[in-house]
């Protein structure tokens, strides 16, 4: 598929580096029957008038797009667009606070929150984007000058009053419930992943290499058997069968009888 901003466009973000980046934009939006407007007007004309608003204008829609898709493809073209805007942020921010904190940390810490929690975004305008990615920098820097004792994110008056509100921000109350969800959630899962971890110990060396070639390497089972000189059904089985002692040692960690065979019948 061919690039589908116009020749003036391109050679507008061209100038900026933007180049490569906006046209896979524009063509993965195009594959899903979408363009840079649909995230509305991105100038009093309909047409982006610098590379900022083209680059304002790219990230909104491919967040929305990654929102209902949740592609991986779709999020990696978006950290392409938007990276320049949250580096800038980002130093802005900690310019003010020394080395207190990484810059790099903080932006990982960044793109991970917008990778986690696409469902709280909304494409009101081309530069929601902009401003929504800008509060998470700022929590997360909040979050970290905590863990440090710290309460303050210092701001200049200037960037105080350029500070839009935004009418689309998660009350505080909800996103404290969202936020002790998410810790009980993490625990949860770290234990099953600890369980997890001890029953597949107890496997044998064969079970064990068998499992993490299927399950981790993504081997399929006719390459695997040839591999092991043994047919793909007897592959099958043994893969079934350290499935199979897997779940029976969880359950019995957890104190759950019938769960091992409930799911092993699921797998």
């Amino acid at each position: 598929m061919t690039c589908l901003p116009s020749q003036s466009a391109i050679a507008l973000a061209e100038s900026d580096g933007l180049s490569a980046p906006l046209c896979r934009a524009e063509e993965l939006l195009a594959n899903h029957r979408r363009s840079l407007r649909d995230g509305g007007e991105t100038s009093a004309g309909g047409t982006a008038t610098d590379a900022a608003q083209l680059r304002a204008a790219a990230a909104t829609a491919l967040m929305d797009l990654y929102r209902e898709t949740g592609s991986r493809d779709v999020f990696e073209a978006l950290v392409e667009v938007a990276l320049p805007q949250l580096q800038a942020r980002v130093r802005s921010r900690l310019r003010t606070l020394g080395s207190l904190l990484d810059p790099q940390e903080v932006l990982q810490d960044t793109l991970v929150n917008v990778y986690r929690y696409p469902d709280r975004f909304l494409a009101s305008r081309p530069g929601a984007f902009a401003a929504w990615s800008s509060t998470i920098v700022d929590n997360v820097i909040r979050r970290a000058l905590r863990q440090r004792g710290r309460t303050e994110v210092v701001a200049t008056p200037i960037e105080m009053l350029l500070q839009a509100t935004d009418h689309n921000a998660i009350a505080p109350d909800r996103q404290a419930a969202d936020h002790e969800e998410a810790c009980a959630t993490a625990h949860a899962y770290t234990l099953l992943l600890q369980c997890y971890l001890a029953a597949v110990e107890q496997l044998s060396d064969r079970e064990r290499y068998v499992l993490h070639m299927v399950e981790v390497r993504q081997m399929r089972y006719v390459e695997l058997a040839g591999l092991l000189s043994i047919r793909p059904e007897a592959l099958k089985m043994v893969v079934f069968r350290a499935r199979r002692r897997v779940f029976e040692r969880i359950a019995l960690m957890l104190g759950g009888e019938g769960c091992a065979a409930s799911a092993c019948t699921a797998n």
